[in-house]
Formats: C-alpha cells, sequence, structure tokens
C-alpha cells in the first residue's frame, strides 16, 4: 500500500523521570506506520534518554514540557508548534500517550484498514458509553457522553483542515485538575466532532457489550480478556494494576506469551515499577531457570553470611560453598563462646573471616553482622535450622532444598546478578513439601502492626501504601542472596531497640521484618528474582492425587505414614500381579 504522510503525536510522563523500555518497543513498533514522530515529554528526560531516541531514529522532534494541563494541553502545545497549516498537509494526525502497552498484535492491518474505510474522519481504539457521574460533591451529577477514549485517537486530513479541529486545539486550557481535563476535553471530544458533521469509528465498540461481572463498563480497563479475544493491539497500564489480583490476570500474561510476540518483561517490569514488584501474574517472569553450568570468573565479590547454632550442619555448608560458590569471605555467627572457639579450631580455613558471636535468633545475628557485608558486591545469609519437634524430617529436606536451588547454581546466579543491575534479591521459591500442605504461619493482621512500624523506619525510594502490599513473598526462609544496597535501609533499623519502644518482645518483630525483604529491596530501587523449588525433592508419593492442600495444625508425620503404607500396599500388589501374571 502507498506510504502514508502521517504525523504521530505522541505524550510521555513517568513520574520517576525515566523513560521505560516499553515505550522505546512501541515508538519502535509504531515507526513504520508513520511518516513523522513528535515526541512530548511531560517529564524531564536525561540527555541519554534524547541520544536513545535520535539515534535509534525513533522520533523526529522533541518537546520538553512541565507536566501542567496533562495530555491535553501537550497535545494542544505540540500543535501550536507545527501550525496548523503545516498540520493540514499530513494525511492523518493521530494523538497518543504511553498509558499502554503494545501493540501486542499486528498494528499495521488495524491502521490501514481504518484509513482506507472513507465513511470514516477519525477513530480509536475503545470507547466508552453515557454514563453519568458525580465527580465533585459540592456540584450536581453530570451526564458524560459516549466518547472514543483518548489514549489513541487520529484524524483524518479531512478533520484535520476544519475550522473545527483548529477551533477544539487552540482553545484546550491548562487545568490543574485532571477529572475536569477529563470532563471537558477527553469524553467531549468525540460528541464535538461528531456534532460537527464528522463520523468516528472504534476498533472495538463497547458501548453495547454486556459488562455483567465487571467493575465498570470500561473494557479498556476492566475486562483485559475481552481485549485478547479480539486482539486488541494496545492494552491500558491502568488495567494490570487494577486486575492484578484478577483470578484472569495470569491467565492473560500467559495468552500474550503464547499468542503473541510482545516481550512480556517489557510489561512485567513496567508494572513492577509502577505498581508492586509481587503480583500473581508476574512471578512465573521472575522465576530464574538454571542450566547447572560451570561459569567461573564472575569478577563479583562474593560474602557468605552463615548462622551455625548448630555445629554438626557447617561441614555439608562448607562442601556446597567450596565446591559451587568457590570465591567467597565467610563470615560465621554463633551463639556462644564455646561454639565460637570449637568453629576456629575446626575451620581454620582462608575464606573464613571472622567468628562473631551473637545471639541465637538467625535475623538478630544478620542485622549485627550486616555492617560487615557493605564492602561487598552480592552476599549471600544461610543458617544451620535444626528442630528438635516431630517435624525435624521435614526442616531438613527443606533445608536441603534451599542448598540446592541457592548454592548448586550459584555460578549462574551470579552471573545473573552481574547482567542485571537492577536485580537486587534473589529468594527461593515455596518449598517443594509446603506447596502441598499448609503450616502454621501467623497470618498477615497478627504481624501487620509490626510490619508497620518497621516499614515506618525504612528510608525507602517511593512513596507505598503498606496496607496494598501482598504479603505473599518468603514466607518460609530468609536464606537469600542480595546486594547490601539492596536491603540497606531495613539491616540498619535498631529491631532490638524498636521492640523495646514497642513493648513486646523481639521474637514478635522477626516475622514481620523476613517478610519486608522483598518490598525494602522494591523500594531501594532493586527487583527480585525467585530460584524455583526442585520437583524431584516432593515428599508426596502421590503426585497426581490432586487434592485439596491439607488444613493448618495438621500432623504431618501421620499424613507421611498413611501415604507411605499406601504406597508400600501399592508397590506390594505390584509385585504379587506381576510374579503371578494375574491381570489387573
Amino acid at each position: 500500500m502507498e506510504n502514508k504522510n502521517r504525523l504521530l503525536l505522541y505524550v510521555h510522563f513517568n513520574r520517576n523521570d525515566q523513560l521505560s523500555e516499553h515505550v522505546l518497543y512501541q515508538l519502535q513498533q509504531l515507526r513504520h506506520n508513520f511518516e513523522e514522530i513528535y515526541f512530548i515529554s511531560n517529564s524531564k528526560l536525561t540527555d541519554g534518554d534524547f541520544v536513545r531516541l535520535t539515534d535509534s531514529k525513533l522520533a523526529d522532534g522533541f518537546l520538553q514540557r512541565e507536566n501542567v494541563g496533562y495530555d491535553f494541553a501537550a497535545w494542544a502545545e505540540a500543535m501550536k508548534h507545527y501550525g496548523f497549516d503545516k498540520l493540514a498537509n499530513y494525511d492523518s494526525v493521530t494523538i497518543m500517550n504511553d498509558t499502554c502497552f503494545g501493540p501486542v498484535y499486528d498494528f499495521s492491518k488495524t491502521i490501514e484498514q481504518m484509513e482506507s474505510d472513507n465513511q470514516i474522519d477519525f477513530w480509536g481504539i475503545t470507547n466508552n458509553r453515557s454514563h453519568k457521574v458525580k465527580p465533585w460533591e459540592d456540584k450536581e451529577a453530570i451526564v458524560l457522553p459516549d466518547h472514543i477514549q483518548s489514549y489513541f485517537v487520529s484524524y483524518k486530513q479531512k478533520v484535520v483542515q476544519s475550522t473545527t479541529f483548529q477551533k477544539f486545539w487552540s482553545g484546550i486550557e491548562i487545568l490543574d485538575d485532571v477529572v475536569a481535563v477529563i470532563i471537558k476535553y477527553e469524553t467531549a471530544m468525540t460528541k464535538y466532532f461528531e456534532d460537527a458533521g464528522f463520523k468516528s469509528a472504534v476498533l472495538f465498540d463497547t458501548r453495547k457489550e454486556d459488562w455483567t461481572g465487571m467493575v465498570v463498563h470500561d473494557f479498556s480497563v476492566f475486562n483485559l480478556p475481552e481485549l485478547l479475544r479480539r486482539k486488541i493491539p494496545f492494552l491500558k497500564i491502568k488495567a494490570f494494576s487494577y486486575g492484578a489480583e484478577y483470578l484472569t490476570t495470569p491467565l492473560v500474561v500467559e495468552k500474550l506469551k503464547a499468542s503473541t510476540l510482545y516481550p512480556i518483561r517489557l510489561l512485567i517490569d513496567h508494572m513492577t515499577d509502577v505498581d508492586y514488584p509481587d503480583r500473581a501474574y508476574m512471578l512465573d517472569e521472575k522465576m530464574l531457570t538454571f542450566n547447572h553450568e560451570n561459569i567461573s570468573n564472575n569478577l563479583l565479590k562474593i560474602a557468605i553470611h552463615l548462622h551455625a547454632n548448630h555445629l554438626e550442619l557447617i561441614p555439608e555448608y562448607f562442601e556446597y560453598f567450596n565446591k559451587y560458590v568457590q570465591d567467597y569471605e565467610l563470615y560465621i555467627t554463633t551463639d556462644s563462646q564455646e561454639k565460637k572457639v570449637a568453629i576456629e579450631q575446626t575451620y581454620p580455613v582462608s575464606q573464613l573471616k571472622s567468628v562473631i558471636l551473637t545471639e541465637s535468633d538467625e535475623i538478630l545475628s544478620w542485622w549485627e553482622v550486616a555492617p560487615k557485608m557493605e564492602q561487598y558486591d552480592l552476599v549471600g545469609h544461610f543458617c544451620t535450622q535444626r528442630n528438635e519437634d516431630k517435624n525435624w524430617l521435614f526442616e531438613e529436606v527443606q533445608q536441603r532444598e534451599i542448598k540446592q536451588v541457592l548454592l548448586k547454581p550459584a555460578q549462574e546466579i551470579f552471573q545473573t546478578f552481574k547482567e542485571d543491575s537492577k536485580l537486587g534479591l534473589l529468594v527461593t521459591d515455596v518449598p517443594t513439601f509446603y506447596q502441598q500442605f499448609k503450616t502454621e504461619n501467623l497470618t498477615a493482621d497478627e504481624i501487620w502492626g509490626n510490619m508497620a512500624q518497621i516499614w515506618q523506619k525504612i528510608e525507602f525510594r517511593k512513596d507505598r501504601d503498606l496496607k496494598r502490599l501482598s504479603n505473599k513473598s518468603l514466607k518460609y526462609a530468609t536464606m537469600v542472596w542480595y546486594r547490601p544496597q539492596a536491603l540497606y535501609n531495613l539491616l540498619k533499623i535498631d529491631i532490638k531497640e524498636l521492640a523495646i519502644d514497642r513493648g513486646v518482645l523481639i521474637e514478635e518483630f522477626l516475622p514481620a521484618f523476613e517478610r519486608l525483604l522483598v518490598y525494602v529491596s522494591w523500594t531501594s530501587g532493586y527487583d527480585f528474582r525467585v530460584s524455583p523449588s526442585l520437583p524431584k525433592e516432593r515428599l508426596v508419593l502421590e503426585q497426581s492425587d490432586n487434592q485439596v492442600p491439607q488444613v493448618l495444625g495438621v500432623d504431618f508425620e501421620q499424613i507421611r505414614l498413611r501415604k507411605l503404607l499406601k504406597e508400600t500396599l501399592r508397590k506390594v500388589k505390584k509385585i504379587i500381579t506381576y510374579r503371578f501374571k494375574f491381570k489387573k
């Protein structure tokens, strides 16, 4: 088809003054659909950002402005820069902003289809139906008309050359209230041009669609599955924020991975930055995969903190450290002078930098040794745990699995940290045993007050609402790899003093501490990854049972015995059948 002289006026805004990768990808994909792209930023860009846009030929012109008047004022200012006489020479003028991901489906066919239809004068992707709202308490309710949603609207030359177009965009005022902008411009724009005789269209007309089960009849935000079914090319960022805990959102992400070429990592990384880091739909992408290759010379300065109250477990850790970590410096903490002396006499090795006498609790020992870790690029925190109760065997299996997922792939883990400067924390997946059975854990409500007290002491980069944190990460172990900068704001807090101020036992603070690791790393500007559990470590003999997880307080030992008996009987039956050649 003939190359069209199209102009795209693209508005960018990022509250952290960053140019997100999903924006660069979007412009790259749209580049061949538009003869000219004019990039308008309502947030500050660095010289490096402008270079990236220019060198990649993703933008032909730039406008850096303050974030006043929101997108409509930005588009209006860009039109003023061009002049309406020049705008009239383009075959189409499109306004767009960076509030959506995509294109996730082929957009070239869409734009050609809409522009070749002579019955259409201006068009968009989605619309919203007329409805009544009461945006201000001190004013009467108003009726918003049917309207094209403004994240993408394209005007053909017939409209751009009209006095109607010039009058509308020349009359845009700088409004401080975003609701006022939506009411006066976004929701009124479609009716304004239709009243002037122009015909509109959208790729997905939602006005008569059934919205049963939706929070609001805005399909662009509250019905991602329907957008996928119709292969809508752009998906609103807000849809993933509002739908973060919807059961369908992980399925949406899986569908995008399976049926589109869109790099899901762009979506996950951006939502991690603007929303929260551990939403259910993100976790699969944050799960590392290992080839168990022995990559050496990672060039990172590695430290390990091992809290060792049970000295008989130290040799196995040393075996893993030396075989897989290889080049490291070791700090051991323990809870008695006798143990300290024993460790120093038993392990006079060059890697051992210091044996430190601390309290018996793992987290308190970590807090005390943390200042020594600040000189390293990467730190591993490990603990020789052993319970003396009847469930000791299960903890032993959990310990073995942690060594397998955090130490055996150590070199690949180091390489991942080296390649990704935004990676601040690596945690373990839920151990395989606990994926099958629930254990007695404190609920979020029981520890919420202590989490809030710790959170208020943290100097973090972003202003986040603690009550919205999902509190689902890192419940089963605090053994991790981390950059010291990622957890610095947590580990520098005097947790013992905080407990005294609160008038509670220090033990009550510890569950809250471990549940904040992922979020502290995130508020410090880092992301996290998960080292996957090992299917071969499963204690469940009949994995095909597909049974509902057991209730809290279950006697794991009895369950194990029953399953062992059942499995034994099954095997005996097979042996008898085979030997006597009975048919099943």
